[in-house]
């Protein structure tokens, strides 16, 4: 109902007054809304990055090296995907006042608290490492690569499927994510959820066909990450 009232030719939820893309033609010319996508789309590619290179090598510590309380390290990556995201926002927001980063508040701060969902990504460059066929690596050495031309040459681009597929997934969770930004962002600061939640709030009818339309191109946006991340699971 939300996509179909998003073509309504009139400003009402409960009477359909015929086709019309006038509101999303409306989205392209508010300044606000520009903002907030762009600060959702920043905010999701800067976590996905870091978050990536954080799983790749906590999943390559995890499972190439033999060390000390190894089992309880890889369970403990879990706890962020598993705890309520309210608790874990709570908990960002008190060390953010502890160390003084609420001065920083906004980008920043928001961008921290979405790497910390790195183990969306470890979980499936884990899964890939386990079932790695390791003579391909050996072999490498053997034709005179070293360690780093290892890595880069052979390891990564064989691990870049399961990289690809986590990260999709790491993005589509920051895209979304409503509790913890709101926990961690500044004043003036906000994501494209931020701002349809307080366009809601602020209405005693809650949606509007602009909001209709916002909504519709954030859920089609994370359909599609969400199809790329099963097509590119489905080829690993």
């Amino acid at each position: 109902m939300m996509v179909i009232y998003s073509f309504n030719s009139i400003n009402s939820f409960g009477v359909f007054g015929g086709l019309s893309i006038k509101w999303y033609s409306t989205l392209v010319s508010n300044p606000d809304i520009q903002t907030a996508i762009y600060n959702s789309i920043t905010v999701a590619l800067a976590a996905t990055s870091l978050a990536a290179a954080v799983a790749v090598l906590s999943a390559f510590a995890v499972s190439r090296f033999s060390f000390t309380g190894r089992p309880a390290l890889s369970m403990a990556f879990m706890i962020p995907i598993i705890i309520p995201e309210i608790a874990e926002s709570v908990t960002f927001l008190i060390f953010m006042i502890w160390t003084g980063l609420q001065v920083y508040a906004g980008w920043v701060t928001v961008v921290m608290a979405h790497v910390v969902w790195f183990p969306l990504v470890y979980v499936v460059v884990r899964a890939r490492l386990s079932g790695f066929d390791r003579s391909v690596e050996d072999a490498a050495r053997v034709l005179g690569a070293d360690e780093v031309q290892t890595f880069l040459r052979i390891t990564m681009p064989l691990l870049l499927p399961g990289i690809v597929a986590g990260s999709l997934l790491m993005f589509t969770w920051s895209w979304d994510s409503l509790i913890k930004t709101s926990f961690t962002k500044g004043p003036g600061f906000n994501t494209l959820p931020i701002y349809i939640w307080a366009k809601i709030g602020g209405r005693r009818m809650g949606a509007t066909p602009e909001l209709n339309a916002l909504a519709t191109l954030s859920i089609l946006l994370s359909v599609l990450l969400a199809i790329l991340y099963a097509r590119s699971v489905a080829k690993r």
